[in-house]
Formats: C-alpha cells, structure tokens, sequence
C-alpha cells in the first residue's frame, strides 16, 4: 500500500513539472515571437512641413477615413431598416426588431424541440 502511493506522488510530480516547464517554455516563445515581430517605427513618416504645422498625417488620415467609413455603414444600415417591403397582406414597414427576427429565422435559431 505504501509503494503504490509513493509511485503515485512521484509520478504526480513529475507529470506537474513537465506542465509548468512546458507553460514557460511556451510563454517564452511567444514573448520572444513578441519582440522580434513588433514594428519598429523609427523610420522616417515622409510629412510634408504643411501637415508638420497642421498635425496632419498618415495615422490622422487613416483615422478620418475610418470615421467616415463607419458613419456610412452606419446610415446605409439605418436606411436598410427604416425602408419597407412588399408581403402578400400588404405593406409593412421594417423596423430593427423584424429585421432580428428575419436573420434569426435565417439563421435557423428558430424555435427548436425539447425532449422532456
């Protein structure tokens, strides 16, 4: 009984230190992946003095463009669902909560069976 339990212990151990030597050895590749990988910004950005003076450059721009973007995905996806469609009983406006229950219906989330 107490050889068995020793041989347990001893190969719990073992097994617990190969985990956590394989745990930093990981983290060590990844933080090395970290540092090598990284970008190095020391280059020169290529500003002319006018943008120097005005605080404008290519992350500024990058910025704006984004903004812009999102402002129309925004309205398109607001006029998507303010407009109407045609259905056999008439005219029916769309509103946010039919267009979720059309993309669930879609989706296939509908209602499914429960066996009790």
């Amino acid at each position: 009984m107490d050889n068995s339990l020793v041989t347990v212990l001893v190969i719990s151990a073992i097994g617990m230190s190969l985990l956590f030597l394989s745990l930093v050895l990981f983290y060590g590749i990844i933080s090395l992946l970290a540092t090598v990988t990284r970008d190095r910004t020391t280059a020169p950005t290529g500003r002319t003095a006018g943008e120097e003076e005005q605080g404008v450059g290519p992350a500024d721009r990058m910025l704006q463009a984004a903004v812009v973007a999102i402002t129309l995905a925004r309205a398109e996806a607001q006029g998507k669902a303010a407009g109407s469609f045609s259905q056999a009983s008439g005219e029916r406006d769309l509103t946010p909560w039919w267009s979720l229950h059309h993309q669930d219906r879609l989706a296939g989330k509908g209602k499914t069976r429960r066996r009790g």
